[in-house]
């Protein structure tokens, strides 16, 4: 593992830290694969409930790819590519997945943080697709993730003028879940992964999965994909040790995904 990216655990929680905070966390391509590659990890790893990702430093979540490392080699270097970024994300692990933005977001950071589940960030945080100010196209999921998520006249507006927005209007919209004091936006979203963390692992990935794949199908669609995420849940042992601890008035004892 690169020291590009620090990988730490807080009890149930594993928490990405991009480490490049002299180019505002810019991803190159030794960054970009060690992203994708933990992310896979902490999926796999059934010690892991939830996933946290921030950046190094108070100025930057992260600056999108390191267009410096693409200009210097005369073209795009793999890795670093915005769609590259959100390979770490394009299979939506299964478990939660938190952004803690502690500065700017922009281009490919953006677009990291659009294919996390919640957004935490601080007061200082701005975020931006400029992408079209240096004739490039959003791939890593601005074009497709953020009208779902805000709308297509507030994403276009941020589509096509490349203009940074503030972390007031972010939380107005609906980008992000919570806006922290700066400084804190860690510490606040550490909070919320812990309680997110704490309930049971198999119905938060159904919980999940069950949202993600009934946005945009039918009605009769969606029943049905809910009912199969019930009967799963069901099948679970931790459905009746859920009732167990209720009933005994003590903390649930979850096995996870063992079945």
């Amino acid at each position: 593992m690169t020291d590009e990216l620090l990988v730490r655990d807080e009890d149930a929680v594993r928490i990405l830290t991009l480490n490049r905070p002299q180019v505002l966390n810019a991803v190159n391509a030794e960054l970009g694969a060690a992203l994708r590659d933990a992310f896979v990890a902490a999926d796999a790893d059934a010690g892991v409930r939830c996933i946290l990702v921030t950046g190094a430093g108070a100025r930057a979540f992260c600056a999108g790819g390191d267009l410096k490392q693409e200009a210097a080699t005369d073209g795009p270097v793999p890795g670093t590519e915005s769609r590259v970024i959100t390979e770490a994300l394009g299979h939506r692990p299964g478990k939660p997945v938190l952004a803690a933005v502690n500065g700017l977001a922009y281009g490919g950071g953006f677009e990291l943080l659009l294919a996390c589940d919640l957004v935490v960030c601080g007061e200082h945080a701005t975020f931006a697709l400029p992408e079209v100010r240096r004739g490039r196209l959003a791939t890593g999921g601005g074009l497709v993730r953020l009208p779902r998520l805000v709308g297509p006249r507030r994403a276009l507006q941020l589509i096509l003028t490349g203009a940074p927005i503030d972390a007031a209007t972010a939380l107005e919209w609906g980008l992000v879940n919570q806006v922290a004091p700066s400084g804190h936006e860690l510490e606040t979203a550490l909070t919320l992964a812990h309680t997110i963390a704490a309930n049971a692992p198999v119905a938060l990935q159904l919980s999940k999965q069950t949202v993600l794949a009934t946005i945009g199908v039918t009605d009769a669609e969606a029943w049905q994909i809910n009912d199969a995420a019930f009967a799963a849940v069901q099948r679970s042992p931790d459905a009746d040790e859920g009732l167990r601890a209720f009933a005994e008035g003590r903390a649930p004892v979850w096995t996870g995904l063992e079945q």
